[in-house]
């Protein structure tokens, strides 16, 4: 698989070389910051350009994903949320789930845009309540950690930034089109706020923010040309 596709194999330097910046900054937040996003422009120019294969899609996807909940996982371990946080976020991640098996693998993953696949409505529970129940879902989920006091205090950022970035996502589906200019721009642009907020987020430690926006600058310039 690494022969024919080396980009997992650079997804996992990527990972590995912001583990060791983070490691030598003593700032574990670094890397969560750093390692927790990148599904997003990955969904973005997959639906807006439509050049890269169904097969590459899946597995970018599945990877970048998986990453970014092993990484909030481990947070949310440390941060041992209450009762309620957790009711709230089993919810989510199961209406998630429910929405991916209704849908199915290949047209959860854009495989009317990417594949071909014929149009096809679903109207199976959830789907029988909105049209976006797995992002909706992710929102419940990383909102839902918010309920936590100890969490919101350490981690609001990122539970924020995940319900703003589905939400998006959902935006860019209902109102979005094929258009490469398009997912460049708005991925582009997304990237510029990331690695600003980035910044100022972690000035304390400037010169290790700094070194992993220029590596995650060089990892965005590869996912761009593989999605362009």
């Amino acid at each position: 698989m690494l022969n024919r596709d080396p980009f997992l194999l650079l997804t996992a330097c990527f990972t590995i070389a912001v583990l060791i910046i983070a490691y030598a900054a003593e700032r574990w937040a670094l890397a969560v910051y750093a390692l927790s996003f990148w599904h997003f422009p990955v969904y973005i120019l997959a639906f807006h350009c439509r050049t890269i294969s169904h097969e590459r899609f899946i597995r970018d996807a599945v990877a970048l994903k998986t990453i970014s909940l092993v990484v909030f996982a481990v947070v949310l371990l440390s941060a041992l949320p209450n009762a309620l946080a957790i009711i709230v976020m089993a919810l989510g991640f199961t209406f998630n789930i429910s929405a991916a098996r209704a849908l199915g693998t290949e047209r959860t993953y854009y495989g009317y845009e990417l594949a071909d696949l014929p149009p096809k409505r679903v109207t199976s529970f959830p789907y029988s309540l909105t049209a976006h129940p797995m992002l909706i879902g992710n929102m419940l989920a990383y909102g839902g950690t918010l309920l936590d006091g100890t969490f919101r205090a350490d981690w609001w950022p990122l539970g924020i930034l995940h319900v703003i970035l589905n939400l998006l996502i959902i935006v860019s589906e209902a109102y979005g089109k094929e258009n490469q200019a398009n997912g460049v721009i708005a991925t582009s642009a997304g990237l510029i706020i990331g690695a600003a907020l980035f910044l100022i987020g972690f000035w304390d430690v400037w010169p290790y923010a700094l070194s992993l926006i220029v590596i995650g600058t060089s990892f965005a310039i590869v996912i761009i040309r593989r999605y362009v």
